[in-house]
């Protein structure tokens, strides 16, 4: 896709223009254009022109845009269309665009070359062969056919001439006509995004200030609400308070336990502790601390063998330990207890542990419950958002209130605004509409002032293999990493299934050049790799850069869990997404 920018937004340009810019975003990645520029006419008039078109091979095209019919009648000399919106004769106008570019372009690098103009008439069709139009020549207009084919017959507007250096002539248009748009402006205004989500998520923090005498919080919040962020705060508020506290800090997700790691070691304790567990982490230790042997599954173990594994077996383990005054001594015990995306924690146990004595009142819940020193009236956070929890698990397998039940003093809150996106992320998600979405969406709310930010990539390829998704996904990373937009490390790619041998990618092992790790596997600092997890392992997480791969387009899925997964998938990404259909 040709590189894009815009003096105005799209949506307030006239219909004509945006059907011309939509037959241009076929131009290859070669391509530069510009819509809408300001020139100064022969009278000291600032005005605006159309499209500037640039093609390093051949030059700088003047594209003036007249979507009204294109007639002259003799008798008046008067041109049809508005004649305050255009005035002049159009080869006036369209002259007076080109003197005033050709100007622009001295002031920056005198003698630049070569630059041309054409007046571009898209619903009109003028007949082959046919010399002239209008009483005006041929070779100065751009008909309907030939914006279909415009990479093709671009060349003929400059009768073999070509600009002698290539990099020259490409630096001296954007210097001119590019202003924001360099690599290092780009990179700025990207990470000056960062330090406003930042800001906008700390400052929630305030929640936790006004909540700060209530010792069991129950915290609900939609994506990027900032609830990981508040969940770590409130974490690092609780080990340092008092003489010093242990708090743990657990989450469901593998890949989301690394990343609160990395938070937390971002924040120096003055005094206290804080563990990260995983919930399978979490029961390991538990059971070697009661010198029980844990022995999960292996990989080749049925589905029906692994499910019931953790839905009977593990937690008759844990019970034992937890109920057994025998153990009690060696138990983990810990002051404060903080939950990231506690929806996915369930709060009932099989059936078949229904009357089966203490500490099955609100399933897993009553495990955590009895590591606390205080039990029900130990310090507590919860952060979760009901419709995150994944539709194959059940949407009723997690009960706030259950869990309040069995606390001393809970107090409920609300994240109440998406903070962690630009505007055209946002308004994407927005159009995410499907029965496996809708609460997602409702769970959003938009504050006043999301930042700006790139467009949506969307790619459809209509028979997808694993070269063809790898080439799209490389084209995409090189883009991103040419224009500006961010590093390497600030990529993510989430793909569809499990196993990255098993999705779309076909194991690829390289991307663009660079090798292909999985999220959160241990890599040398100087290393340059591209991170990739299954969206289902990646909840909790963000990236400033996210690339969706293996998903139908959104509007052609049908069942419940791919709306969801599509959703979840897009609404990691911070401010790139380009999603490859297929």
């Amino acid at each position: 896709m040709a590189r894009w920018f815009y003096n105005r937004p799209s949506e307030c340009c006239d219909e004509a223009e945006i059907k011309v810019a939509n037959k241009l975003r076929r131009l290859s990645k070669r391509w530069t254009i510009r819509w809408g520029f300001y020139y100064v006419d022969n009278k000291g008039v600032r005005r605006e022109g159309d499209f500037l078109i640039f093609d390093p091979q051949h030059g700088l095209l003047v594209l003036e845009v007249k979507g009204t019919r294109f007639r002259q009648f003799a008798p008046t000399g008067r041109w049809e269309g508005d004649p305050e919106k255009d005035p002049d004769h159009p080869l006036f106008q369209l002259d007076q665009e080109h003197a005033g570019v050709l100007k622009d372009l001295e002031a920056t690098e005198p003698g630049w070359r070569p630059v041309k103009k054409a007046i571009c008439l898209p619903n009109e069709f003028i007949p082959e062969g046919q010399r002239t139009f209008q009483g005006l020549p041929r070779d100065v207009f751009v008909d309907a056919k030939d914006l279909d084919r415009i990479d093709s017959v671009f060349g003929r507007y400059f009768d073999g001439e070509k600009p002698s250096h290539i990099q020259k002539h490409r630096d001296v248009f954007l210097r001119t006509y590019g202003k924001g748009l360099s690599r290092e402006d780009l990179k700025h205004f990207i990470d000056h995004n960062e330090i406003i989500f930042r800001k906008q998520l700390t400052r929630q923090y305030q929640l936790l200030d006004i909540l700060e005498n209530n010792q069991q919080l129950f915290v609900e919040g939609g994506a990027g609400t900032g609830k990981t962020w508040n969940a770590v705060e409130k974490a690092v508020r609780l080990a340092e308070s008092g003489d010093g506290q242990h708090v743990l800090l657990l989450c469901y997700n593998i890949a989301l336990s690394r990343f609160l790691r990395d938070l937390v070691s971002r924040h120096p304790l003055s005094q206290g502790q804080i563990s990260v567990f995983q919930w399978e982490e979490l029961a390991r230790h538990v059971l070697d601390s009661c010198h029980i042997g844990y022995q999960p599954p292996a990989d080749d173990t049925s589905d029906e063998a692994t499910q019931y594994f953790y839905e009977r077996e593990l937690p008759e383990f844990l019970l034992e330990c937890v109920r057994e005054e025998d153990f009690a001594a060696s138990l983990p015990r810990f002051d404060a207890l903080v939950v990231d995306e506690a929806q996915d924690h369930d709060t009932a146990f099989h059936q078949d542990f229904k009357d089966k004595g203490p500490h099955t009142e609100c399933g897993w819940w009553s495990i955590y419950l009895a590591l606390l020193k205080e039990g029900a009236a130990a310090p507590i956070a919860l952060f979760y958002d009901v419709a995150q929890r994944p539709p194959f698990r059940g949407r009723g397998g997690f009960d706030a209130a259950l869990i309040s039940e069995q606390l001393s003093q809970p107090a409920f809150a609300r994240l109440p605004h998406a903070l962690r996106y630009t505007q055209p992320l946002f308004d994407f998600l927005q159009t995410l509409s499907a029965p496996g979405s809708d609460r997602l969406i409702e769970q959003l709310s938009e504050p006043e002032d999301l930042p700006e930010g790139p467009e949506v990539v969307a790619i459809n390829l209509d028979s997808p293999d694993a070269a063809s998704v790898c080439e799209s996904v490389s084209d995409v990373v090189k883009t991103w990493l040419h224009d500006g937009y961010c590093e390497i490390s600030d990529i993510l790619i989430l793909h569809a299934r499990t196993h990255l041998e098993n999705s779309v990618l076909g194991g690829c092992e390289e991307i663009a050049e660079f090798p292909v790790v999985e999220y959160g596997k241990a890599i040398q600092p100087e290393e340059k790799v591209i991170r990739h997890l299954s969206i289902n392992r990646a909840k909790g997480l963000d990236a400033t850069a996210v690339i969706l791969v293996g998903m139908k387009p959104f509007q052609s899925l049908t069942h419940i869990d791919q709306q969801y997964s599509y959703f979840m998938g897009a609404s990691r990404a911070k401010q790139l997404l380009a999603v490859i259909h297929g």
